[in-house]
Formats: C-alpha cells, structure tokens, sequence
C-alpha cells in the first residue's frame, strides 16, 4: 500500500491483536477498520511509533488526504481527550493514519494534559 502522505510504501505491523501498517518515509502509521482503539491498551505498543520530529514538522500539516484503502477523501480529526492531536479517518473503511509521532503520544496521557484539558473545558463553559 502507498502512503497517502508521501506516495512512500507502507510496510505491515506484525500484530495478532490489530491490523496497521507503517510507512518506510514519513514513518506515518496507518491503522484499518479504527484498531487503533484497541492498540492504544496494549503494553508497549507505543514503541511501533517512531517519532520523527522532522517528518512531523513536514507532513502535519498535510491534512487533506485520499483512504489508501478506499481512496475517499479522509475526514480531518482531533482527539477529544487530548486536544492537541491531529489525525485523518475514514469515514467509509473506518481506518485512521496518524502522523509521526502522534500514536506514541495518544498512547500517553500525562496529568499535565489533564490539567490543559480541564482548563480548556472550563474556558468553554463560562
């Protein structure tokens, strides 16, 4: 399969418990049918995600991309615990491309994210 970011090829995540795939250039991470659900729970998952802050900087932005299961328009997303996380899903295959970095980050939710959230919740209340 080819990365809808970077058209580089995206290389299977040898799992028993979910379905994803990585990508060999912008280290993206592609997973089918929302698995990513249920891989954020397992122990040491964080560690397929490799956390390159120069493809970050570079395909973050990016936003607008084609399913590379379906080749839909992706739907642009945002974590509703932590705020800060950008990613793309389908609305059709339910797959979700996170970029770099950002799977390791959902996976963690420190007590300082907490507090920015409550913070953030307030603010929208008053």
């Amino acid at each position: 399969m080819i990365c809808p970011k970077c058209k580089c090829q995206m290389n299977a995540i040898e799992t028993d418990s979910f379905s994803a795939l990585k990508c060999s250039g912008c280290a993206g991470i592609w997973f089918r049918d929302g698995s990513h659900e249920l891989a954020k729970t397992i122990k040491g998952v964080r560690e397929i995600d490799s956390n390159s802050d120069e493809a970050k900087a570079t395909y973050n932005e990016l936003r607008d991309i084609e399913c590379p299961e379906c080749h839909k328009k992706t739907t642009k997303m945002v974590d509703r615990t932590q705020l800060h996380i950008e990613f793309e899903a389908c609305t059709y295959c339910k797959g979700v491309f996170f970029d770099s970095g950002e799977f390791k980050d959902l996976t963690e939710f420190t007590f300082v994210e907490r507090i920015k959230q409550a913070v953030t919740t307030l603010k929208s209340n008053l």
